[in-house]
């Protein structure tokens, strides 16, 4: 296999040839680097303590694969042994490593400035964070069902002259669209911290936030598609980038209701009544009630589906051909948050059920057969086949596991078929299912693994670069953001601490134009950190929920 030598070298020089995780290592759990090198013998290598004493010496592991296939370098593996807290770097003449720090709460500020990231993405309300104060903007409280020619021809036969209050929730990216089935599993997934960390307020306040706005996009009954849920809502052209949200001058719509915006509105409503039955019955008897209507509406339509429209109306489609999956999930979700027999019968003679739904190249919102398995295997103790439930995230987790000895870097993803959108997203998807496998099996390979892959998002890559702001020597800090646009406008802010970039993506989507600078690279390269390159360097809540998970299961 052979890439452009140019362009290979070009991208990865100025970085130390040592690549670690540059926030750095638990005590007790595997601590590895990557050394890129043309070697073909081992290289002697010494792990240093800042005052200058040796802590480890070594001897590298040359990889056989030359040049490494998702990277397209020829590389080595370091195992940096056992070290006790401090800081440190790694040398292997002539290279230095970045530093990196060993701790027993390392990821404790991570996990809480990936949280605050959902915060500062909040919508119709005045942020009051300094360094990223502004006014409110979005209030959406009177937003209008699209109408005109260009939706006649996306959504034929469907007719709102209705207005409706969705304020709040997240905006979804760097646009400031809103998107049910890419907020509801967000917010599933920060629900699901709750597992890890009970108790923690700021968490159930943050989650209410998006809830709220949920349930508001809701249709109300004696309104068209009554039950479902909006599946979007933004501008009929795309924003300004960079802009702020209060001065946005688009004409913000409604999108038609689908089915699955209304399972995936179920799904993480019923989630929100497990979380919130113990601390607001109230609030928890709201969030069950439009889970059941929305499930029940999503029966009575089952094929009001979202249309592929490319992105060309202001915002992006979120479409999904499959309800199956959608359907799985949003039953699960009911049965744990009722105990109701009936959701039980649809959880155990759904197809999904039989079915393995662990793909190593991650799940994401149009894939949740994967959120349902897992929170069956938590919390499913009463179901008739909880046993085999288990067997399979264990399953899944220990595929997940042979992979990741496979890469020389750490990461429990390499999909053959290239590296999608948001391919950070989906390889700590991945870590959530190897830190859920430790959780119902007790085994510490599995913790071990999402030590290991998180590696990777932090520095142990191709490029040597951390993709989490405000984290390691050399840190994304340019995503494509129309909200933290302070490299395309100085009076802006910058992306905030904890906010993930999207990552390296080398599948060109179809009708969305691809970055060309790319074309051509092995698919770990394929990233820019430049506020011009949407497709590698966007952020989203999506992304940053299983970032946060990953952080606060790794705190303990």
């Amino acid at each position: 296999m052979t890439f452009p030598a140019w362009s290979v070298q070009d991208i990865v020089a100025g970085r130390p040839a040592v690549r670690v995780n540059q926030l750095g290592y638990v005590p007790g759990l595997p601590m590895r680097a990557t050394l890129v090198s043309a070697d073909v013998d081992p290289v002697a290598f010494t792990v240093v303590r800042d005052d200058g004493l040796v802590a480890h010496e070594g001897r590298s592991a040359p990889w056989p694969d030359r040049p490494e296939p998702t990277s397209g370098l020829p590389v080595h593996v370091l195992d940096l042994g056992a070290l006790g807290e401090g800081t440190f770097r790694v040398e292997a003449p002539p290279s230095r490593s970045h530093p990196f720090r060993v701790g027993a709460r390392l990821h404790a500020d991570l996990r809480d400035d990936a949280l605050r990231f959902f915060s500062l993405m909040r919508s119709g309300t005045e942020i009051l964070v300094p360094g990223y104060e502004r006014p409110a903007g979005h209030r959406d409280t009177a937003v209008p069902a699209w109408t005109g020619p260009d939706a006649q021809r996306l959504y034929p036969g469907w007719h709102d002259d209705g207005t409706y209050d969705v304020s709040g929730g997240w905006y979804d990216a760097g646009d400031y669209g809103k998107y049910v089935t890419s907020g509801a599993i967000a917010v599933w997934q920060l629900l699901g911290i709750l597992d890890l960390v009970p108790r923690r307020g700021d968490i159930l306040e943050e989650c209410r936030w998006q809830l709220d706005w949920l349930l508001r996009m809701q249709v109300p009954p004696g309104r068209p598609l009554a039950g479902l849920a909006f599946h979007r809502v933004h501008g009929t052209t795309w924003s300004p980038v960079p802009g702020w949200p209060h001065l946005d001058p688009t004409e913000r719509v409604l999108h038609r209701p689908s089915t699955t915006a209304a399972l995936h509105l179920a799904a993480a409503a019923a989630a929100g009544a497990r979380h919130f039955r113990s601390v607001d019955p109230t609030y928890a008897h709201r969030l069950e009630t439009a889970a059941r209507s929305a499930y029940d509406a999503a029966r009575l339509h089952p094929d009001v589906l979202a249309p592929d429209d490319h992105a060309r109306h202001g915002g992006g489609p979120y479409d999904d051909g499959e309800v199956g999956d959608d359907l799985y999930w949003a039953a699960t979700e009911l049965w744990l948050a009722t105990g109701d027999h009936a959701y039980e019968v649809e959880v155990l003679r759904a197809a999904e059920h039989a079915s393995d739904p662990f793909d190593a190249a991650g799940f994401d919102f149009n894939d949740v057969s994967a959120p349902a398995r897992l929170d069956l295997a938590l919390h499913g103790g009463g179901l008739a086949d909880h046993d085999r439930v288990v067997d399979s995230v264990r399953d899944g987790a220990d595929r997940l596991v042979a992979l990741q000895a496979q890469q020389p870097w750490g990461q429990p993803y390499a999909p053959a078929d290239g590296w999608g959108w948001g391919s950070n997203g989906r390889l700590l998807n991945n870590l959530v299912v190897l830190g859920v496998a430790h959780l119902v099996t007790g085994e510490t390979a599995y913790r071990d693994a999402v030590a290991t892959g998180v590696d990777y998002v932090l520095g142990r890559n191709a490029l040597g670069q951390s993709y989490v702001t405000g984290y390691g020597a050399d840190h994304s800090h340019h995503q494509r953001t129309r909200q933290f646009g302070h490299d395309l406008d100085p009076a802006m802010p910058p992306p905030p601490p904890g906010a993930l970039a999207g990552g390296a993506n080398s599948v060109p989507a179809p009708d969305f134009p691809y970055d060309t600078r790319l074309v051509g690279l092995p698919p770990q390269l394929c990233y820019l950190d430049e506020p011009t390159s949407e497709v590698t360097n966007d952020v989203c809540v999506r992304w940053n929920a299983p970032l946060a998970w990953v952080a606060a299961f790794l705190t303990g």
